[in-house]
């Protein structure tokens, strides 16, 4: 499928890479643009890519604090449009953004998201949207509806065309049935595969204890044949540094013979 963003992640593959990291603006997340690249430069990354939370066109004026503003994005753009020039001798710097897929809000955000110069976009399912109501993906979800419809959000998103990559495909934290999490797991990972996207095994979540990365779901994408990459989802920039927890996302997909690159 091509592509509205110009943009193969397989071009870096021979590269340290972490395309997966945040700003202030998202409201839960400290330090400076530069800390982010001076850090990633020391720790020997050569190309790293700003991918803050997007701000969104929410309906009846929601306001959400866990992302930026609209207002913001503007300011956010030169910032990354600076840094690349400053340090393009030292180290790649792409400027993105990480997004939900929420039908009926999605597509009058991304015509506003269009008009600056993103290089790609990152699909991170957070939440669901149902009923003008956001639930998140993380809660325990016992029922088969929740996860196939969080698999079908993912499906329909990289249908739109617009998304290069995702983010820790495998945030939904489903608590059945291990077949029903097969079946439904298996058709994203296939998916990923077809499109050349890596499955993303997380820094953060690793160090954080969460139900992210799932060995269920790194253990079928090794299965699948599936690339892997690690993403430092950096919300300070001494996360960078975090090698225990990076290592241990490589050490995961290695032990079912899986193989991580961009590392």
């Amino acid at each position: 499928m091509k592509r509205y963003f110009d943009f193969d992640i397989n071009d870096y593959k021979d590269k340290k890479c972490n395309f997966h990291s945040h700003t202030v603006r998202c409201q839960h997340a400290v330090g400076e643009e530069r800390e982010y690249v001076e850090e990633a430069i020391k720790e020997g990354f050569e190309v790293i890519g700003f991918s803050d939370h997007s701000p969104y066109l929410f309906k009846n004026g929601y306001v959400s604090r866990i992302r930026m503003t609209m207002s913001q994005l503007e300011d956010y753009v030169k910032t990354i449009e600076a840094l690349k020039k400053e340090y393009r001798d030292d180290i790649t710097i792409f400027l993105a953004l990480e997004m939900e897929y929420f039908p009926g809000i999605f597509e009058p955000t991304i015509e506003e998201i269009r008009q600056y110069p993103m290089d790609y976009l990152l699909l991170a399912q957070h939440f669901f949207y149902e009923n003008e109501s956001f639930h998140g993906t993380r809660f325990g979800w016992a029922d088969e509806a929740h996860l196939k419809t969080y698999v079908e959000l993912l499906m329909t998103a990289l249908d739109t065309g617009y998304f290069n990559m995702v983010g820790h495909p495998d945030i939904v934290n489903y608590t059945g049935d291990d077949a029903l999490y097969t079946k439904y797991m298996k058709q994203l990972a296939d998916r990923l595969k077809q499109e050349r996207i890596p499955i993303e095994i997380n820094v953060n979540g690793f160090r954080e204890g969460y139900n992210y990365p799932d060995k269920k779901f790194v253990k079928l994408g090794v299965e699948n044949g599936n690339d892997f990459i690690v993403g430092v989802d950096a919300h300070n920039p001494n996360e960078y540094h975090d090698l225990d927890s990076y290592k241990g996302c490589i050490k995961m997909a290695e032990d079912f013979g899986g193989k991580v690159f961009w590392k």
